[in-house]
């Protein structure tokens, strides 16, 4: 009976998310047992946790450094201009560029995870999308003096799909 008792207090307390202390929540992050709102919490296949354990175990895929993001940044620079190059050498056959573009920035971005042991950092990709982005704008601008629209495509197609690989990198 007294136990009933014990267990009635217990529901009956009210607990709050320790990020928005506001919010009334009966929900605990798996790791660490903190009360987390619905918009703190993260879906994992065991549970949901808490997005500061989240952040946690994700630093242990983040091994990049400083130097890594230079080199990706300057193998990155230099896909760009490739990307330039290779689409102003097919001219006005634009099939080409749409499908070399791609192909240009998926390789930089394995060229320079193979310089770089695949560390990345948490910015990576980003880094790489946009000196990829800046490399062949200061190719463009070289070469030809101005920046048309077809090479913004292609420089565009080319960094997203440089993004792209280092998501899907693990």
């Amino acid at each position: 009976m007294e136990d009933n008792i014990g267990n009635a207090a217990l529901e009956g307390d009210v607990h709050y998310c320790a990020v928005h202390p506001e919010r009334d929540t009966e929900l605990r992050c798996n790791r660490c047992e903190r009360y987390m709102c619905v918009d703190c919490a993260k879906r994992t296949p065991v549970g949901y946790t808490c997005r500061e354990c989240v952040r946690g175990h994700e630093n242990k895929f983040y091994q990049g450094t400083l130097i890594d993001y230079a080199l990706v940044a300057a193998v990155s620079a230099i896909g760009g201009a490739l990307t330039v190059f290779v689409t102003a050498l097919a001219g006005g056959f634009l099939l080409i560029g749409f499908i070399i573009a791609p192909a240009i920035g998926g390789a930089t971005a394995q060229i320079a995870l193979q310089i770089t042991g695949r560390r990345r950092g948490r910015h990576s990709d980003y880094v790489s999308a946009v000196a990829l982005l800046l490399g062949g704008l200061a190719a463009a601008i070289f070469l030809t003096g101005t920046v048309g629209l077809f090479t913004l495509i292609f420089l565009a197609l080319a960094a997203s799909t440089s993004f792209a690989r280092f998501k899907m990198t693990i």
